[in-house]
Order: structure tokens, then sequence, then C-alpha cells
């Protein structure tokens, strides 16, 4: 495939246009969902296709075509070059690309130390579903909703480019979920778990279901009987899963180069700067083995690295692809944060696996620093606009902590405020660490469209001061 496209790409005329790269990008989806003892979702999806990118007098132009035939894919390229062009007289800030990063590899997807998907049967997948669905639904009358979904998702993507980088990579992500929601009278509690991996389904068969689900229920029913959440101003406590969505969401998005650039984050010019306290080390890892955030090369063809964003407390790097580690003159590090959803869309920096790493204290003494305030557990998502700062999350459960100790169950609650506050608010960072606390989905806009790339966050236990807090 990278020889075909090679010769198309040596047509290009080199004396104006600056940079081409072209993305094949062949993937195979499957989805299984069931709803109360009834299967809601089964779908199957094969997607091919090619994206190509054009750089020309500092604009850019992309196309897509779901097509591998030569003369369309010429005619693509034509496409995105003539779209760059007419877009390079308008462009006030002129774009840029990294033309000495060249790099050759062949990451393959084998499964010898894993099970291949192809092993296990569609009826054996379903059967993953129905079991997580029917634990949750079986566990207690007052469970009023429930169900499992098992989803997978297996691509190569190719990328070849004017610098001379041949790259082909694969890469799979599955999971298995389970939620429930619990009723009594008027209240409704909203609980879910799951596992996921990039590397086979060993993680999920060896994941014991039976007790997972089982937790969940018992989470789901036992929240009925917990006491709502306080409002106001209040020390928190926050669990690894909660940290993960709150680095991740809250800071992850304003360290993305793209809105540096464009001064769409309330970070562009903090490099070097205090963001809070000497044990907050914030870290982006996608060459982790067998998190769902993982990936050996990115949508350009870049190899995948470990990223420190905050050591010791200072703002030290931000999320780079080709153009944003040229343009930027500070945080500049080319490091292979480039992400797709797929051919259709533009490649754009992002993150993997975001996680704060562990600090020096113990869950006691993290109690003890908060006094009375809130033990925030199991996060439920999140939103933030990384231009202000400005975040909101929720939490599946908690407890309060009076006097140093944890005292009552709390239900599903809500944590806001500014991104910078929360880290210089931020007074110890727990000696324990899980870095794959939260496995989910990463949306964000792009020129092409909303995107969605699969992502894993975490962190130690981490305690912060002065933090609004919503019970209702």
């Amino acid at each position: 495939m990278l020889d075909r496209l090679q010769v198309i790409l040596d047509k290009v005329d080199r004396s104006r246009v600056q940079f081409v790269d072209m993305r094949v990008y062949q993937s195979t989806q499957l989805s299984l969902t069931t709803r109360k003892g009834q299967a809601e979702n089964v779908t199957s999806q094969k997607l091919d296709g090619i994206g190509i990118r054009a750089l020309v007098g500092g604009a850019f132009g992309f196309a897509s075509i779901a097509s591998f035939d030569p003369a369309e894919v010429e005619n693509t390229i034509q496409a995105a070059i003539k779209m760059a062009k007419g877009a390079s007289g308008t462009i006030k800030n002129k774009n840029s690309v990294d033309t000495e990063s060249v790099f050759e590899a062949r990451n393959e997807m084998t499964f010898k130390n894993d099970v291949n998907p192809a092993d296990l049967s569609f009826e054996e997948k379903m059967e993953l579903s129905q079991k997580t669905e029917a634990i949750l639904r079986e566990h207690d009358h007052r469970i009023i909703n429930s169900f499992g979904s098992y989803s997978e998702k297996i691509q190569r993507e190719q990328v070849i480019n004017t610098n001379g980088t041949r790259v082909v990579s694969d890469y799979g992500v599955f999971r298995l979920t389970g939620s429930a929601t619990a009723r009594s009278g008027d209240i409704i509690q909203n609980v879910s778990d799951g596992v996921a991996t990039n590397a086979g389904l060993q993680r999920i068969i060896d994941w014991d279901l039976e007790q997972e689900m089982t937790q969940l229920g018992e989470r789901a029913v036992g929240l009925l009987d917990a006491v709502s959440a306080p409002s106001g101003r209040l020390n928190v406590l926050l669990e690894p899963s909660i940290v993960g969505v709150y680095i991740h969401e809250a800071f992850g998005h304003a360290a993305e180069a793209d809105a540096i650039l464009s001064k769409r984050s309330v970070i562009h010019d903090q490099i070097g700067n205090k963001m809070g306290i000497d044990t907050i080390n914030v870290v982006d890892d996608p060459t982790v083995d067998k998190l769902r955030g993982s990936f050996a090369f990115d949508a350009e063809g870049t190899p995948s690295k470990r990223r420190k964003i905050i050591k010791d407390g200072i703002l030290t790097d931000f999320f780079n692809d080709l153009s944003t580690s040229d343009m930027l003159e500070q945080g500049n590090t080319l490091n292979g944060a480039g992400r797709a959803q797929d051919f259709r869309h533009v490649s754009m920096p992002r993150m993997g696996n975001t996680y704060i790493d562990k600090g020096n204290m113990s869950f006691d003494e993290l109690l003890e620093a908060i006094g009375d305030g809130v033990y925030l557990t199991k996060s439920y998502g999140g939103y933030v606009n990384p231009a202000t700062g400005q975040f909101f999350f929720s939490s599946q459960s908690g407890y309060l902590i009076e006097d140093g100790q944890l005292s009552k169950p709390i239900r599903n609650s809500g944590m806001s405020g500014m991104t910078l506050d929360v880290l210089k608010n931020t007074i110890g960072v727990g000696n324990d660490i899980d870095i794959d606390a939260f496995a989910g989905i990463c949306g964000k806009p792009s020129v092409t469209g909303y995107q969605s790339v699969p992502v894993s966050a975490g962190g130690p236990h981490v305690a912060a001061t002065d933090i609004v807090v919503g019970g209702q």
C-alpha cells in the first residue's frame, strides 16, 4: 500500500507545496449492548479510507476519500492542495510543520501474549454483555434499569508523508462495561464500572465479572440509604478515578498545543510557572502496556512517548504534533500527540493515558489534612472550558469526612471550580496510584467535526481545600 501511495506522493510539486501527508485507515468495530434482559444494540462496522493533508503558503487543506483507487487518491490530494492554496491568502497566522523528523517503523498486533478477539465467537462476546447486565438486574428489585456493553475496535493506520516518514501501526481497544440505576421512592442513583484494554481480551476474560457486578449492584442499592452530599466550599479528598477525570479534563485539554497556539487555553503563557505544590507531577504516557489510551505511533507516524507536563509543580511541556512543535517557542517537544478518530478527520494534539504521579502522603494522612469535608469516589464524567479553566465533574458516591475520619456515605455529587485554583489549593498527594482508574472516551471539536478517541486517566488520592461541591 505505501509503495503505491509513494508513487502518487512523488508527483506533488514540492516547489509550491510545503508538506503533504496521507493516512490510510482500516478498521473493524463490534458493539453489543444488553438492557433489561434484551439485546438493545448489535452493530458491526468496517471503515476504510485515506485522509490527506496539505500545507500551502502557511495554510492547511484536508480531504478524505473512502477509496484506494490511485486516480481517485491523486484527485483527493489535489483537492487538499487546492483548499490549502485558497486559504493561504486569507490566513493571519501562518502554519508550519516540522520537516526534519522522519520515522520508519512497522508495529503489528500479534496477540502473542494475549487473547486474540477472533478466538472468541460472536455468541461468547454477546454472553459477556448479557451476563454483565443479568448480574446487575437480578441483584435487587430496586435496580430499575441495567445494561451491559461489550465493544471492540481493531484498526491499522499507515502514514506516509513528504518528509519521508513511512509507518504502519496496528491498534486495538476492547471494553466491557456495566451500569445500573437504583430507585427508592423519589431517590434515584446511577453507578457504572468496567474494564478496558488495548492489547487483547485476556484482561477482560480474567476480570471477575460476578464479583465486580455484584459489588456494583451493592453500591447502587447502598446509595439509596446514603445522605445527600453537602453543598458549598469544602475541603475535598479525591479518589483516583476522580483525580484522573479532573486532570484529563480540567488540565489536560488546556495543555493541548492547538489550544495554546490559539490562546484558547488558560495556561497558554504559563510555561515555567508554578502550578501547585512540589509533589504535583502530571504525566501522560501512551506507552504503558495494555491501557485503553495506549498507542505505539500517533496519527502522523510519530512514536509515542512519556510526556511530563508538570514536574515538581512547574509547567514544563504541552501535547504536540508535527505542526505545533514547529510553531511554539516554549513547550514544543515533538511527543507523538497527534490523534484522529478515523480517516475522515484531521489529526490534532490529544491525550493518551493522563495521570497525576504518586506523592508522599498516606491515605490516613490525607484524611487528617482534610479534617472536615467530603471524600468523592467513582467518576461519572465531566466537562471543562479550556479557555477559561472552568470545569464541572460528578461523582457516583463518596463519604463525609469528620475530624479526619470517614463518616456517612453520600450520594451522587458534583464538583466545580477553576483549573488553576484546584492545583494551587492542593495540600496533599497520596503515595498510592492507579493510572487506569478511569477508562473511557475523550471528545474534542475539530474543523472536521467532533472527534472521539479512547483514553485512560487516574492518579493517587489527592486532597484539596476550598472546592465548590454541589450535593443536589
